[in-house]
């Protein structure tokens, strides 16, 4: 059979199933009058970017900072995107570009984010795949491909081409659920890129190091935004007094994390 009458069998099976198979925001039920169809919904966050404090202008906060802030990166109903902690994320990782040691960089900030948040990251070895907001599936799957971090540069990423200077990294992460008939919707999070920029030279740990930078958009993979606070590690301008995760982006991947329960979608 050719690939054509392939997808043409595809598309008429799930029509007859009633599945609707727009991207984005709940589309049109195939069969309106059934009650009990799921509506897909799917979206991608970001690109969320951290940037050198010495290039990016201070912004005043509308309202005083406190040393818990935090925030969340998209929501969907009022609630935050997020994976789904009782499942396994799997992760890899592209060093090739990258400064020596740096697998023991990412290996560690996975570990932290992983223990804030009280999930399961599960390595699945080095790959050759460049950090590109291609790498993000454009509609639900079966299965994802695991959350990558790479070292790459602007040349090779879209996701770096074009950013002012003094970005170090950006992130985007990819989520799918259903609208419920009665009109709630629910959404978890299933994979995520991170690029790396390649060309800026940074010490493995320390303030402004690769280690907060990947803590910093592992942040933003699993669910966390900027935080006005710039004391935080997610501040959107990198602070030059800590490397390490604050009590605000604390706060924030734990209620990101298994505290806050399974999120099954149908």
């Amino acid at each position: 059979m050719s690939l054509t009458s392939l997808l043409r069998l595809a598309s008429a099976t799930l029509a007859a199933l009633g599945v609707a198979t727009a991207l984005g925001t709940a589309g049109p039920a195939v069969t309106a009058s059934d009650d009990s169809v799921l509506r897909p919904v799917a979206g991608t966050s970001g690109p969320e970017a951290v940037q050198r404090s010495r290039q990016v202008r201070q912004r005043q906060a509308a309202t005083a900072a406190s040393s818990n802030s935090y925030a969340f990166g998209s929501t969907l109903d009022g609630k935050p995107l997020r994976f789904d902690p009782c499942t396994p994320i799997r992760w890899t990782a592209n060093t090739g570009s990258g400064p020596a040691g740096g697998l023991t960089v990412l290996k560690t900030a996975v570990a932290e984010v992983a223990r804030r948040t009280g999930t399961t990251w599960t390595y699945v070895g080095n790959t050759s795949t460049v950090p590109r907001a291609s790498y993000l599936p454009g509609s639900a799957q079966e299965s994802y491909p695991p959350v990558l971090i790479g070292w790459t540069d602007g040349s090779r990423s879209d996701l770096l081409a074009g950013q002012p200077s003094g970005t170090l990294a950006m992130a985007r992460n990819a989520w799918f659920g259903v609208q419920r008939p009665d009109g709630t919707r629910l959404a978890a999070v299933r994979t995520a890129v991170v690029a790396l920029d390649r060309t800026d030279r940074l010490p493995l740990t320390g303030p402004v190091s690769w280690t907060a930078v990947a803590l910093h958009e592992l942040g933003h993979a699993v669910g966390l935004g900027h935080t006005e606070d710039r004391s935080q590690l997610m501040a959107s301008v990198m602070p030059r007094t800590t490397g390490a995760l604050q009590v605000g982006d604390r706060t924030g991947l734990t209620k990101l994390g298994r505290e806050a329960g399974c999120v099954t979608v149908p």
